[in-house]
């Protein structure tokens, strides 16, 4: 039996090899009629007017690089990281726990890959359920990996139910919703929150592993992939040390594809306890 791992590996390829191809192409033309307005990721923007403008407005982006089928190239085909490890999770993950985390890492990178191709509103609402997905996704692996009983037949899918049903709300949500003047769903506040606990969940695994090699080297490479995909995310913003609009590495395709190999890794380490398949085995 082939690995998980490369198995999506090979299904994903044939898919980078054509978004590839349409990435070298790129056609001119106004395909998407409008433009968000300027969030954080800076490849859309002009080179110079990044660092000369003094604060962020729709100034700053380069109407050539808005004039064409894929916007944000780099951003674009990174996604397919997150394609990737969820495919390998759901063929590795046994029952619905597991694979919902599967589904929520290729819903992510579809949305993400879309929005970062349009920069329309719309998709970065799907981008950002994504994320959500997510990590309410592997907060609930975690704690099924803890505590096995959640994983069981209609507790699991009831479970499932609820971590899509918060991840669709508190994003919809993360704006409108305040306690004391926070916005308690506010993307930042939640992603700490979830790395947090979702750390906190994978040391408590430590007490169940059965391949207890397996999961140190999993910690280890999430050590290495997650200040990575940090450092990228959060360089790559106007004003920021990775706001290099025509460099030949984005910081945000980096945030991409060290986030999804950091989602992988959390993953292994949980699945060392031998609840679920490992995508390497």
């Amino acid at each position: 039996m082939r690995k998980s791992l490369t198995v999506a590996l090979l299904i994903t390829a044939p898919f980078l090899c054509i978004l590839a191809g349409v990435i070298v192409w790129n056609p001119a033309g106004n395909y998407w009629l409008m433009v968000e307005p300027p969030k954080a990721q800076c490849e859309a923007y002009d080179s110079e007017r990044v660092h000369s403008l003094p604060t962020l407005t729709p100034e700053v982006y380069d109407q050539h690089k808005l004039d064409r089928l894929v916007r944000e190239p780099q951003n674009t085909i990174s996604n397919l990281a997150y394609i990737a490890a969820g495919l390998a999770i759901l063929l590795a993950g046994r029952g619905s726990v597991s694979r919902s985390l599967g589904w929520a890492g290729i819903f992510l990178g579809f949305g993400s890959g879309i929005y970062h191709a349009s920069l329309l509103p719309e998709w970065r609402m799907l981008d950002i359920l994504g994320v959500y997905a997510v990590l309410y996704g592997l907060l609930l692996v975690g704690a099924a990996t803890n505590y096995p009983r959640l994983r069981n037949g209609a507790r699991g899918w009831g479970l499932v139910i609820l971590a899509w049903t918060a991840a669709i709300y508190t994003g919809v949500h993360r704006n409108d919703v305040r306690v004391f003047g926070f916005k308690v769903f506010d993307s930042t506040y939640v992603f700490v929150a979830a790395v947090v606990v979702g750390c906190g969940l994978a040391l408590l695994a430590y007490r169940r592993a059965q391949h207890r090699t397996a999961y140190m080297r999993a910690i280890a490479v999430f050590a290495l992939a997650a200040p990575l995909s940090f450092a990228g995310g959060l360089g790559d913003r106007f004003g920021g040390f990775w706001a290099a609009p025509d460099s030949a590495l984005q910081g945000h395709a980096v945030w991409h594809t060290f986030g999804a190999v950091a989602m992988l890794a959390i993953y292994e380490a949980f699945a060392a306890a031998g609840v679920d398949r490992s995508t390497l085995s």
